[in-house]
């Protein structure tokens, strides 16, 4: 066979895999480091399903967590049923990879090519506006909130390919243009001195931004707040319990089988030299390589342990297992085999860490790399519409591994659209973008989601 036979051959295959029902989370997911130890609030459930509810959420991370409260804040006596398939934050939001981190200068150039500079610029402006939301959240929970939960740190893309480097420069003029605001925070450094300074090995330049944050990757503080009845069950029982209620998906919904589809993530915790500066409470990382890129955060304690994450498709797409997987209790060989050696390839004090941790979780993606936050509508669900005063079906999800720029707020604007307040949003919020209108989504298709991913792989425009 022709390799550009072996190609179309493994391109129908991975097709295949995507236009699958992604059914339900696996029982046994691998133990998140995030997740250790495990807290009381994981298993928290009632004793039985509660016969009245308002709103029916369904997903018990950030998404369902932001949509809860901000439905509280504006009622508070609105009765709110959690469904989860397993424990509670279980999920992408309990096995990310640290970070809050919008990165324009690597995707805006593409957003506006796709989708026109107005829509490019709201994009990029929600996803910015993340960083001081979460912030503000973390400040407001008082001493709940200074555990670690949000910290603002420096971030430092290093690009270790010459091809690549050239486009990030590029990429990074055009974001400028448009947003002249931001010249003063985002700089280009080549200079091999600074490079070594900064402990960068074999890149070809690095641009870091003066703001930036990370997560600790728990919202267990925050999930105390909006969950006034929450019940750990698989979510298929939610349509006869609650016919005729607000109900909201906060994670792969049926009837979008080939519009949204699971990618399965790998992550590391890792054991660096005693020789590696312990920065973690100041800096973060991304590494961009030809294909694909990794995001690493460090721990700020003494230890100075990585949390190292990506890997994707870096054995080449043979090996792929990750693509159109929900198996998150096995782990992906092919992205480990590569972030065991991303210390040692990445930074000058990196040859001798040791992956201590390892586990995975299942991201949401798009065929068109944009979010899905709307209303379901009969032409997706297959369902006979009710009245809006009466009930409906709404969708917050596919985030395209980019969720900690996209969910806490997206959670709020769905609150307003849930309870009549649409016009609130629109000044600040992608709606037109994120809508599941069916024009959107008759474009999509598993075939078209797999050539636009690939063609993206060079971007360090997933989180």
């Amino acid at each position: 066979m022709s390799s550009s036979k072996q190609d179309q051959s493994i391109f129908d295959t991975l097709a295949a895999r995507l236009d699958k029902d992604p059914g339900t989370p696996v029982n046994d997911p691998t133990e998140s480091f995030w997740q250790v130890p495990r807290l009381p609030i994981a298993d928290a459930r009632s004793e039985q399903l509660p016969e009245v509810a308002d709103v029916v959420v369904i997903g018990s991370g950030i998404t369902g967590i932001s949509t809860s409260l901000h439905l509280l804040r504006q009622d508070h006596s609105l009765k709110i049923v959690m469904l989860e398939a397993r424990s509670a934050i279980s999920g992408a939001t309990g096995r990310n990879g640290g970070h809050i981190k919008a990165v324009p200068w690597a995707d805006y150039y593409a957003l506006k090519e796709e989708f026109g500079k107005e829509s490019a610029m709201k994009i990029t402006k929600f996803r910015l506006s993340h960083l001081d939301a979460l912030v503000g959240e973390a400040d407001a929970l008082g001493e709940a909130g200074k555990v670690g939960l949000v910290r603002r740190v420096e971030g430092v893309s290093g690009v270790y390919d010459e091809e690549g480097w050239k486009l990030a420069k590029v990429k990074l003029q055009s974001f400028l243009e448009d947003f002249p605001e931001e010249r003063g925070r985002w700089t280009i450094c080549e200079d091999q001195a600074e490079l070594n300074q900064l402990g960068l090995a074999n890149a070809y330049g690095f641009i870091p931004r003066n703001a930036n944050s990370w997560a600790g990757g728990s919202l267990h503080s925050v999930y105390k707040s909006p969950v006034r009845s929450a019940y750990v069950e698989r979510a298929d029982i939610y349509q006869a319990r609650y016919p005729l209620h607000q109900r909201i998906h906060c994670t792969l919904a049926a009837g979008l089988e080939r519009e949204m589809w699971p990618l399965r993530g790998q992550m590391t915790v890792q054991s660096v030299p005693e020789a590696f500066p312990r920065v973690g409470g100041t800096r973060s990382w991304s590494a961009i390589w030809a294909r694909g890129f990794d995001y690493i955060t460090q721990s700020p304690a003494e230890d100075g342990s990585l949390y190292l994450g990506g890997g994707f498709l870096q054995g080449g797409l043979e090996k792929d297992q990750d693509l159109g997987s929900t198996d998150d209790s096995t782990l992906s060989a092919q992205c480990l085999e590569h972030l065991e050696a991303v210390p040692s390839k990445a930074f000058v004090h990196g040859t001798g860490a040791k992956v201590e941790k390892k586990w995975t979780g299942i991201m949401g993606f798009t065929g068109d790399g944009l979010p899905m936050v709307d209303r379901v509508r009969s032409h997706v669900s297959g369902r006979e519409e009710c009245e809006p005063n009466v009930g409906g079906e709404w969708i917050a999800a596919g985030w395209d591994g980019y969720g900690m720029v996209h969910c806490w707020l997206a959670g709020k604007a769905l609150a307003a659209m849930v309870t009549g307040h649409e016009d609130e949003v629109r000044d600040w919020f992608p709606k037109d973008e994120f809508a599941c209108s069916k024009e959107r989504l008759d474009k999509m298709s598993a075939e078209g989601a797999l050539e636009r991913f690939f063609g993206s792989l060079t971007s360090e425009n997933k989180r």
